[in-house]
């Protein structure tokens, strides 16, 4: 890798981590198609080290928002079961599939939750800040820990934390309000990125040469997280925040359809 693709590189992380941060996502869907575009076209190499990016990702997001009190710890670790059962068929998903049928699938989920957040965008155009009570039932939590096999299976097949299916969980489901759904799912990154790097590491070994930019964007990425959650607590609107998410899937989508047609 030639400084130029590094910095490249080192600067699109830096800001997908900045963004992501206040989503309550690890970047994941970001991470993959950048790692595929300059890094290595290997998908069993660049989800493993998206994995590594999600974890600082969520790490700085779950500190800046635990310290607003906005980590619901005991709703994450019941939910947090789900996801971490659903990281083990992912992870055979990913190592199963073809570069191609991996990367159409990933396209396609990009499109389905762009499109998802662009409806969200139209039917609730301010953001819902109060918990709502009436919605934390015995019923919707065994809904949501089931639904949360989901977000783990993404987590493990894509290299992404799983925050594109905890935050609608969370808040959809469960009523939680938007900042605490974020702070929480930021929580559950954590374990789920790492169980799935673990499992990588175990059944797929890999040529893992290209890790060494680990120990120098890891950091990088966790600095521009925990800018980034801080930053957009105090000032941003999630509504801003979505929109430019939604603009960035879909660009990604497109490079990966780019990069499939023969040139």
């Amino acid at each position: 890798m030639d400084s130029l693709t590094f910095a490249l590189l080192a600067f699109l992380l830096f800001g997908v981590s900045f963004i992501y941060s206040n989503l309550g996502l690890g970047g994941g869907l970001l991470y993959v198609p950048i790692l595929l575009s300059l890094a290595t076209p290997d998908k069993l190499i660049a989800v493993p080290l998206s994995l590594t990016f999600t974890t600082a990702t969520g790490l700085a997001s779950f500190y800046n928002h635990h310290r607003r009190g906005l980590v619901n710890f005991k709703l994450g670790s019941i939910l947090i079961i789900g996801a971490l059962a659903g990281t083990v068929f992912g992870v055979f998903f990913n190592i199963e599939s073809t570069r191609d049928q991996f990367i159409i699938f990933f396209v396609v989920i990009l499109c389905i939750f762009g499109t998802q957040m662009i409806v969200n965008l139209y039917r609730r155009p301010h953001t819902v800040d109060v918990d709502d009570e009436s919605k934390m039932t015995k019923a919707r939590l065994g809904t949501a820990t089931t639904g949360e096999v989901g977000a783990g299976f993404l987590s493990g097949a894509l290299g992404i934390g799983g925050g594109l299916v905890n935050v609608p969980i969370i808040s959809s489901i469960l009523g939680r309000a938007t900042r605490k759904a974020i702070g929480t799912s930021a929580l559950m990154i954590i374990p789920t990125s790492l169980l799935s790097f673990s499992i990588y590491a175990v059944l797929e070994p890999a040529d893992y040469s290209l890790f060494w930019i680990v120990p120098i964007l890891a950091p990088l990425v966790f600095v521009g997280a925990f800018v980034g959650s801080r930053w957009g607590l105090a000032r941003l609107k999630t509504r801003t925040v979505s929109l430019i998410f939604i603009i960035m899937l879909f660009v990604a989508a497109a490079k990966l359809i780019w990069d499939l047609l023969p040139h």
